[in-house]
This record gives structure tokens, sequence and C-alpha cells, in this order.
């Protein structure tokens, strides 16, 4: 009883008890998922090995809506409109580039002829018609009709590029490398010239991401992290994360960005809320490696990695005490301490639409859908200590602390 007087007097002290908030979602599929992209906070796809699934209820239910015959590996997936889908990789039976495109969100697909004989591991488009493919071998692919034709752009290089990404029609980034090198090209004309940029990273280049115009961030090998505040033309090394794996980095505002990674037995999240200057581990409690992420809100996105792995977080990868948070909905849960028993009534005639109840490490242990204006839960099983209730309501979302004795 000292021990649990000492949480709640710690927890009240503090007045930020931050923890993971990730919800892992349900796909049908062993293989390692490369890319996730939303349109909004329902509607999605992911792609992984020869296949490419969709969702349109947040991640709740998904279905395959394209599988590729032949050996191919789907390395990333880009919506260019509401309409118009994009996933690029490599086919191993006829040792080709492979584009796939779908006009039509998603319900028939079809394979664009490209006469090129590398992996594309990146795509990134800078209007609903121009756009550009990254890949090994120093490969730069263009189209200006919309990804139906595609012409190889003079790198200079060799040298595997594993991202790409433009700030405006005529200025990109393409990072990549070698297990013990790294290269930046720039291009400012549209991609009719590239140039190497000096870099202080000695790693192999996985990401690049810009948050503006003129910053932007690569994440590398040994969770290497550089940034530019001058579109580029300069590089700095920022403080390194513990991170492996295949990283990814995306920022959703100028100060917010998240990068994910990890293993064969750990999923990675670092999250920056001060522009890189600090991250902190945000990570989901399961034992695998993420690839891809993507936020089509500020505080709602989806990670992607091996053995099918889907997470989602709809509050920004964190969850605080209710002193931090806005609360949109009122509610009572009583009585708090409670011995297993607990009450939920709305103040104001609000349906509860869905409740999930978190443990102190931020893992969803019970989540339920009601519907209904009031619920009574038995948590008699659960050990003494501080829990956390997500209550969605027709009127928005109330986030819950209370003490089980």
């Amino acid at each position: 009883m000292l021990k649990l007087k000492f949480i709640i007097f710690l927890i009240i002290a503090i007045q930020i008890n931050v923890f993971s908030q990730w919800e892992e979602k349900s796909i049908s599929t062993n293989s390692t998922l490369t890319s996730v992209k939303f349109v909004n906070e329902e509607i999605g796809f992911v792609a992984g090995g020869n296949d490419i699934f969709k969702t349109e209820n947040g991640g709740d239910n998904w279905e395959i809506v394209h599988t590729d015959l032949d050996l191919v590996i789907y390395e990333d997936l880009l919506i260019i409109e509401d309409e118009k889908i994009i996933a690029v990789g490599y086919n191993f039976d006829s040792n080709q580039s492979v584009i796939t495109k779908s006009s039509d969100n998603g319900t028939t697909w079809a394979n664009v002829n490209v006469s090129n004989s590398s992996s594309l591991n990146s795509v990134f488009f800078t209007s609903s018609n121009v756009g550009y493919c990254a890949g090994n071998g120093g490969t730069i692919l263009k189209t200006v009709d919309s990804g139906d034709n595609w012409q190889e752009q003079n790198t200079g290089t060799g040298t595997t590029l594993n991202s790409i990404y433009f700030v405006s029609d005529l200025v990109g980034i393409a990072v990549g490398g070698s297990p013990v090198s790294s290269i930046i090209l720039k291009t400012q004309d549209g991609g009719n010239n590239w140039n190497q940029v000096n870099n202080p990273s000695s790693n192999n280049l996985q990401s690049v991401y810009f948050s503006n115009e003129e910053t932007g961030y690569v994440v590398g090998w040994n969770g290497e992290i550089i940034k530019t505040e001058n579109c580029g033309d300069s590089w700095v090394t920022q403080n390194s994360v513990a991170m492996n794996g295949n990283l990814e980095v995306l920022f959703t505002d100028d100060n917010t960005g998240y990068i994910v990674g990890g293993g064969s037995n750990e999923s990675l999240i670092q999250k920056t809320t001060n522009a890189g200057e600090l991250w902190e581990d945000v990570s989901p409690e399961i034992q695998e490696g993420l690839v891809g992420i993507h936020f089509p809100t500020f505080n709602t996105g989806y990670a992607v990695g091996s053995n099918g792995t889907v997470v989602k977080t709809e509050s920004g990868g964190i969850m605080t005490s209710t002193n931090d948070l806005n609360l949109s909905s009122k509610f009572k849960v009583f009585p708090n301490p409670s011995n297993g028993i607990i009450n939920i009534q709305t103040e104001d005639n609000q349906i509860i639409e869905r409740l999930k109840l978190f443990n102190p490490n931020g893992q969803i242990i019970k989540e339920l859908k009601p519907n209904s204006l009031s619920l009574e839960i038995d948590l008699s099983n659960l050990e003494s200590n501080i829990y956390y209730l997500q209550i969605d309501s027709d009127k928005g979302k109330s986030i819950k602390k209370f003490v089980k004795k």
C-alpha cells in the first residue's frame, strides 16, 4: 500500500507522465511492409512484398487491392492525388525496375513499362504530373505525365540512392551511399543536372525529409542525423539516436519530427518537438523492426515494418497526464481509487463509442465499443497501479486517470 501511495504522489508531483501510445493493427501478411501513405485519417495504403493493401477505416481492416504475379518487392508507395497511387520497387524474375500505378483510388492497377534494371527505392511527385524515382546504381527517373512514361536522369554516380525529396518544382535532394560512405545529390533545375554536396557523414544515408524549404534532415546507419538550414547547400551533424535498421525520417511541422527503425526484436520510434535538438523514445512495445511512417494529420500517424506490422497513434506517439490534455469530453470515472469495479458516466448525454484501457507503459490492455451513455467494468484482475482510460464519444475524446488499489 505504501508503494502505491508513493506512485500516486510521484505522478501528481511530476505533472507530465509521458509514455508511448501506439496501437497495433492486424493485417494478413508476414511480408515486411516497407511504405505507408494515407489520404486522410481513415483511407490509406501500405506496400510490402508483392502486395498492396488498402484500409477505409483507419487501419482496423485491410484488404489486398493488388498482387503482382512475379517475385516483386515494393520499396515505396506514394499517393499523388486522392485517386492516383504509385508504387515502386524491383522485379526479381525479370531483373527490372517496377512501377505500378492506380488511377482510381486503388481499384485497378497496371504496371508501367520501364527500361531500367535497378531497384527503385523512393518516389516523390512535385505535382500531379511531375515525379521522380531514385534507386540503385545512382538511378533517378523522371516523369512529366503522371507516371505513364519515365526518362533516366544523368546523376554522374553509380552509388545507391535510397531516398529523394523535392522542396519545390526545381530543387530536390537525393541521398544514399554504401556501408562505408554517404552521398547527397542536389538539383536546382528539375533534375536535368545533379551535383554532389559535401556532407559530414561517412555512413549510408537512408532517408531525407524537409520540414520547410530551407530546413531538412537526413538519417543514416548507426542512427546518424545530419541537418541543413540552407536548402541542402551545407550539412551539419546533429546528436545521433540509438537506432538501427532501415531508418526513415518525417516531420509534421517545423519542430515536430519522427524517426522509425529497429531490428528483429524491437520497434524503435524517436520523436523531437524542438527541430531535432533533442529526441525522445516513443517506441511501441512490439518486437518487430519498423521501416516506414506517415502522419495524415498532426497527431494521427501510422508506422509499418517486418512481419506485417502496422501500428497507429492518435496522440502523436505519446500520452500525457490529464493535467496536460485539452479534454473535449466530460465523463465521471468512479470510484477512484477502486478495488476493481469502475463506473463511467457521461455528464452531458454523450455516447461512449469506444473505450481503451492503457497500462503505465502505454500498452492497450483492453478495448470496448459499448455505444452507451454509461458503462461498468470489472478490472479486479489488474495489479495495483495507475491506469489510463481513453474514452471516445460522439462529441470528442477524454483521457481519465484512475488508481487500482
